[in-house]
């Protein structure tokens, strides 16, 4: 996959604006997940995820429960129907490439500008394309799939 076709200014302006109009809309409901498909296989979501310090004043919490905030990131679209950011998996590497997962978790600052919005849209694209770069590569361990794993082993 060409970066260079994938992260143009139309597709940053475009992903920036979806960024922005889920913020908005997550911040009005204060429940739910937004998804902004990228492939067949991956999606951008926004969300909330829990785990947060009640008195962090960087991002954007939750009305109802202060520990959840506002996230965006790639995840994996098997899990597209999921309306909780949490439950949907990221891509990870198969335990014999160590087993991390690829996160790309960004939180929502509160009063985020156009500007921040876009350039989060043109982090995601960009690891999107080295994502998939990467996954289509012989043994190199990145699973999108449960059924990846068994294409990896001996």
């Amino acid at each position: 996959m060409n970066k260079k076709q994938v992260v143009t200014k139309e597709n940053i302006k475009k992903l920036a604006k979806f960024l922005k109009e889920s913020v908005e809309w997550l911040v009005n409901e204060d429940q739910g997940c937004c998804h902004f498909n990228l492939s067949s296989d991956l999606c951008v979501a926004v969300g909330f995820s829990g785990g947060w310090d009640e008195n962090d004043d960087t991002v954007i919490h939750s009305r109802t429960d202060r520990d959840w905030c506002i996230d965006q990131e790639i995840k994996v679209r098997n899990d597209y129907d999921c309306a909780d950011l949490e439950y949907m998996n990221a891509p990870w590497y198969t335990a014999s490439k160590g087993g991390d997962v690829w996160s790309t978790a960004v939180s929502v600052q509160p009063n985020q500008s156009d500007k921040d919005f876009e350039a989060d849209a043109e982090f995601f694209l960009g690891q999107f394309v080295e994502m998939t770069n990467t996954y289509n590569k012989k043994n190199s361990g990145l699973c999108f799939y449960q059924e990846d794993e068994d294409r990896y082993e001996d």
